[in-house]
């Protein structure tokens, strides 16, 4: 037993008369060894349901504090609240910490409140970008905003998903749940316009007399008319940006023009909302064009409802193309899809 009491940090007293040795066999130090592995397992097993316990009740007790909260407007309180949270649900945990049980109890209320905190988020910088003297003023405030890189991130992400997934170059595109900031929308066109991007225009190889366009829809009408209000005031760099102020499910609106149609993370806080919205804008698109679903995975759904694109109704009508989980500072995951011929 000399190698467990070693390990034990034990030394055992010499006996006055030693016995003679007896041939230890390989199976009693195979047990040894076992005895040791397990505890050490055991040790890892706990200190990980530990630190999953711990980053679910940080997850909680902001929630908790969220709740408190009299406005989502931008501020001291909310700022740090909101930017530790992303922060944690950022990083990359084990599903240990989404299964617990007071963490799942809380999700929608918290999905809920970072809904209303983004959209003040946005509709306060979009009151600050326009305070903007000229267009390159107007668009160097909009350069500033807190995650204007990621959105550029996540557009170039999203475009060359689309790119892997049809054989003709977009050029129309729609935007569900545009919101009063439409940065992907700014980002795509930017994106396809810009002198700067030549292996982007190389690779769509877009016409020169065909000028891409978004329309923007959202239900919200103010969202709707700040925006309008921005593409005006960034001058060349906001034409090709259109608006529609109507629900993004109505039947009012077709999107059978339209090459690429996006669906907003924000655009339903549930799977089965989700679902419903895909199905209804998949009814209303031309059969080949494309769709891209914002969703998430791993913690980021606390922040983000998470899409499943394998239901059997969805599948019936959209063929999934890509799929593309960003370990990034990206926080959206991005699904494309075609509408089935």
């Amino acid at each position: 037993m000399s190698f467990l009491f070693s390990w034990m940090g034990l030394r055992p007293k010499a006996p006055t008369t030693q016995p003679p040795a007896c041939p230890r066999t390989q199976s009693q130090e195979s047990i040894t060894i076992i005895e040791k592995d397990d505890i050490v397992a055991w040790q890892k097993m706990d200190a990980k349901k530990e630190a999953a316990i711990s980053i679910a009740n940080t997850v909680v007790a902001t929630h908790t504090e969220l709740c408190k909260l009299t406005s989502y407007a931008p501020g001291e309180t909310i700022n740090s609240l909101l930017g530790n949270l992303v922060s944690v649900c950022s990083q990359i945990h084990g599903t240990e910490v989404l299964d617990n049980a007071d963490l799942q109890a809380v999700l929608p209320s918290l999905r809920n409140i970072c809904a209303h905190a983004e959209a003040a988020l946005e509709f306060h910088w979009n009151g600050q970008i326009l305070k903007g003297n000229n267009p390159d003023d107007v668009f160097s405030r909009l350069r500033s905003f807190p995650y204007y890189e990621n959105y550029e991130d996540l557009t170039r992400i999203e475009f060359l998903a689309i790119l892997s997934a049809t054989k003709t170059t977009p050029k129309k595109f729609a935007f569900l749940g545009s919101g009063p900031l439409p940065l992907t929308s700014l980002c795509l066109l930017d994106l396809l316009n810009s002198s700067s991007q030549d292996s982007v225009k190389c690779m769509v190889n877009l016409a020169e007399n065909a000028k891409p366009t978004v329309l923007n829809i959202d239900i919200d009408a103010s969202a709707i008319n700040s925006s309008r209000a921005l593409s005006t005031a960034l001058g060349p760099r906001g034409e090709g940006m259109e608006f529609k102020c109507v629900d993004a499910g109505s039947e009012d609106q077709s999107l059978a023009d339209y090459d690429v149609v996006y669906v907003a993370a924000l655009v339903g806080q549930s799977q089965a909302q989700k679902e419903e919205i895909l199905l209804k804008a998949a009814g209303r698109m031309r059969k080949g064009a494309v769709v891209v679903i914002r969703s998430a995975w791993g913690l980021r759904t606390c922040l983000y409802a998470q899409v499943d694109i394998t239901t059997e109704r969805i599948l019936d009508v959209l063929e999934p193309c890509v799929v593309m989980d960003p370990y990034t500072g990206v926080v959206n995951s991005v699904i494309v899809a075609k509408v089935r011929a």
